[in-house]
């Protein structure tokens, strides 16, 4: 993991991955509800059945558009504290419904990530070749990656820019396959000792979990839409479709044959579930990166509040080193939302951000990428 060469991390938040055609977290429930999920397909049966319990429990038509949901944090947190505790949410909605409906809201997370991205790499746009370009002045040698994002646009980007098949994301993961020849996850070689280190924050979508030996599974991002075909049983799409006569296409563990694969995923949730062990890796390996690097290099990242565990952390290993880290800071979202990111900033790290030099308030543009090629050179 971090080694003495470690000079640069990248911390990522969703403004970054909005370069590869991600929605921002408030634009998440209107692309849910868009593309493959407005139609007649898995996605769509889904979304269907999401408006129903959207209907059931907050009180809202079927047919209503994304600007009259519930935010995602209040849909998660309701399901978690009520199925979590083996409680019902409302008369008629148990437990095991309620984990059906958060299965199925992953589900759709993953499968409209991957759409997204699939048509952001479609058309190519000036954000995405900002993107590339960024990823192009990287040296993945002496950089790792910290992602609080679920979606895999780092793993793509590498792939794109420098042929990158292997990844290090720091937790033990074990880089699995999910061939249709196969009714078991296949496991695929092992770790070259070069490949990029990509820290995930909350879990990612291209990961499964195994119950039963808790073991952690890693798949190539161009298999995400098979991990989320993982993710709903037989009683689960009898609850959302029951007339659909969907297949119930299920890998087995590679390493202990357990039929129990899942997803371990830090939902939008106010209390999100950090305790599992992969989690536990993760951020050790997060504080040893940041510990040894020199440049913090924060792209997309807003420092919300909801966030509070991860900026402990930072706050913690900035004031624990005996050099502190060189700041660079890219912001964007228009002169209110950057002023806003730029005051968290300075009031959270102090005086060493500094709007002029350091904090870019108009994304990845040209002045920012100079700024950060000088800093990686």
């Amino acid at each position: 993991m971090a080694t003495p060469r470690l000079r640069h991390v990248f911390v990522l938040g969703a403004g970054f991955s909005m370069y590869a055609g991600m929605p921002l977290q408030q634009q998440f429930t209107s692309a849910l509800l868009s593309g493959r999920g407005s139609g007649s397909g898995p996605s769509g049966k889904i979304v269907q059945h999401l408006r129903h319990f959207i209907h059931q429990e907050f009180d809202h038509k079927t047919t209503a558009p994304a600007a009259y949901w519930p935010d995602l944090e209040d849909i998660f947190t309701s399901i978690d504290l009520s199925a979590n505790t083996g409680h019902n949410l409302g008369p008629t909605t148990m437990p095991s419904d309620l984990r059906t409906v958060r299965r199925a809201l992953i589900y759709r997370i993953i499968t409209m990530l991957r759409e997204n991205y699939a048509n952001a790499r479609s058309q190519q746009d000036a954000k995405w070749r900002q993107l590339v370009k960024l990823m192009k002045l990287i040296d993945t040698s002496h950089t790792a990656f910290i992602s609080t994002n679920w979606d895999t646009v780092v793993e793509d980007m590498l792939q794109e820019t420098k042929g990158a098949e292997w990844f290090d994301y720091g937790c033990g993961a074990i880089r699995g396959s999910l061939h249709p020849a196969h009714n078991e996850i296949t496991i695929v070689g092992s770790r070259p000792t070069a490949a990029p280190s990509i820290i995930k924050m909350h879990g990612s979508v291209n990961w499964l979990y195994c119950d039963n030996c808790r073991r952690l599974f890693w798949f190539s991002p161009s298999e995400t839409n098979k991990v989320a075909g993982q993710l709903l049983s037989a009683n689960d799409w009898q609850r959302i479709d029951p007339d659909g006569g969907h297949s119930d296409e299920r890998w087995t563990c590679g390493r202990c044959d357990g039929n129990s694969i899942g997803t371990r995923l830090a939902t939008f949730s106010y209390l999100k579930a950090l305790e599992f062990p992969m989690f536990q890796k993760s951020w050790y390996s997060a504080e040893r990166i940041l510990r040894s690097a020199a440049n913090w290099i924060f792209i997309g990242y807003s420092l919300p509040g909801a966030d509070f565990e991860f900026k402990y952390l930072l706050k913690r290993i900035q004031l624990s080193r005996p050099n502190l880290p060189r700041f660079v800071v890219v912001s964007g979202g228009g002169r209110a939302a950057t002023q806003k990111t730029y005051e968290h900033y300075q009031r959270f790290f102090g005086r060493q951000i500094k709007k002029n030099e350091n904090f870019f308030r108009n994304g990845l543009d040209g002045e920012a990428l100079r700024y950060i090629r000088n800093v990686l050179a």
